[in-house]
């Protein structure tokens, strides 16, 4: 449960950017969609390079005489006053409000990186074993997907009791309240959770630890399907206000209403993974909740415009995509392993953080696909009706573009090696 607290706070401040800050920049700072669009994509791509580096510190003991924790206790909170900053309107020019967003923006997304990529570490220093580290991974995303339906639940009420009717002083005291509860939050596994393993450092150049990464099969699928649904994830939270008030005709209350419906649905589904993974394996529990994923998004976005039909649909939707989530996480801890028994050579820092830079870009590419869906749309903010043309792209970068990311992610996970593949290589229980 400590473990699970970590993504808790890091999912919650950086879903809280993921939902919200593409309409605060655009609806409340007045941004316009196509910089904002450029913003997420640059300076997430700048930052997200952060991440190898950082996985090479850990893997030459550079810092913190190679500790795990250490990073989690010194970066948590500043992180989480950086996620307050992205919000905080100063009164400056047009120029001046895109330079203190590029700053901020960029600035927070590295202190992601220096408590997440050590965080994604931890299992691989806690326990040797599979089973355990799948128990881990299902308590890291009941933390994950909580997180969402706090930030689905909680952040617009408090914008609206805070500010009233003033978005721009609701937002910052809002995000100030959760910033400081998220920055404690990933305090908890810090103090709580135990290196029992240390990792071994290993002498190659980075030349040949990349090297060994491109010739791991294991990690290469993982990495791919699991930056896949960071671009998925990026549509449901970017665009669901969108999509409730332009195709729902519905008030901004209920984006938030499907956000806390995709958290509270995800849990459901972690918690239900481990048996279905048991029952089916790793790589189909990541195939069949795909395809159903698909069917119950048509039926939401086909179906009657009914409360109930909709909040089932796509809570039925999220929880299909909730038995995966497990599975992606436990797959990458094992890929680590697989690749160091397959290549002789351990990069476990780099495995991690360059999946985390992956994640990144596509957290990246989502983030900007959904600005740029307003952009290229036409939107026009606060007007009283959108042109077709803008409600189509909105429907598209909302439903669209998650159901063909679930159909390509289901195709490229067969290529996962077999558990057969995998048991010959690492003996259940024990280490490469």
């Amino acid at each position: 449960m400590s473990f699970g607290f970590g993504d808790l706070a890091g999912n919650a401040l950086f879903g809280i950017t993921g939902a919200y800050l593409i309409y605060y920049y655009i609806n409340v700072y007045g941004l316009s969609p196509a910089s904002v669009a450029i913003l997420m994509l640059m300076a997430r791509v700048v930052d997200s390079g952060v991440d190898p580096v950082i996985g090479y510190l850990i893997d030459h003991r550079l810092l913190f005489n190679g500790k795990i924790r250490p990073y989690l206790g010194w970066f948590s909170l500043p992180l989480g006053f950086l996620t307050f900053c992205c919000f905080l309107p100063l009164p400056l020019g047009s120029t001046g409000r895109l330079a203190w967003a590029y700053a901020t923006y960029l600035a927070m997304g590295i202190l992601f990186s220096l408590v997440i990529v050590p965080y994604g570490l931890l299992p691989n220093t806690m326990t040797r074993n599979r089973e355990d580290r799948l128990m881990l991974s299902t308590f890291r995303m009941m933390g994950a997907t909580l997180a969402t339906l706090l930030v689905g639940t909680c952040i617009l009420p408090m914008v609206h009791l805070f500010g009233k009717n003033n978005e721009q002083v609701g937002y910052p005291m809002a995000m100030a309240v959760a910033g400081l509860v998220g920055g404690l939050l990933a305090l908890i596994p810090a103090r709580t959770c135990h290196e029992r393993f240390a990792l071994e450092t290993d002498p190659h150049p980075l030349r040949l630890l990349v090297g060994s990464l491109l010739r791991n099969r294991a990690w290469i699928v993982v990495t791919i399907t699991l930056s896949l649904f960071y671009i998925n994830l990026t549509a449901f939270y970017g665009l669901s206000v969108y999509y409730s008030v332009e195709i729902l005709h519905r008030p901004e209350f209920f984006g938030g209403l499907l956000i806390s419906v995709m958290g509270g649905c995800k849990v459901v589904g972690v918690i239900c993974s481990p048996r279905l993974v048991r029952t089916i394996g790793p790589r189909y529990t990541i195939v069949f909740p795909y395809i159903l994923s698909v069917t119950s998004l048509a039926l939401f976005t086909f179906g009657p415009n009914n409360t109930y039909c909709l909040l089932g649909f796509f809570g039925l939707t999220c929880f299909f995509q909730g038995l995966t989530l497990p599975v992606f996480y436990t797959m990458l801890a094992e890929s680590i392993d697989f690749g160091a028994a397959t290549t002789g050579i351990r990069a476990a820092g780099i495995a991690y953080s360059v999946n985390s830079f992956a994640g990144k870009v596509a957290w990246a590419v989502g983030g900007s696909l959904s600005a740029a869906m307003l952009e290229w749309g036409g939107y026009i903010p606060h007007a009283l009706a959108q042109t077709e043309r803008a409600r189509a792209f909105i429907t598209f970068g909302f439903v669209g573009l998650p159901a063909i990311i679930a159909i390509v992610s289901s195709l490229c996970i067969l290529l996962y090696p077999s558990d057969e593949q995998i048991h010959s290589v690492l003996q259940p229980g024990e280490p490469a």
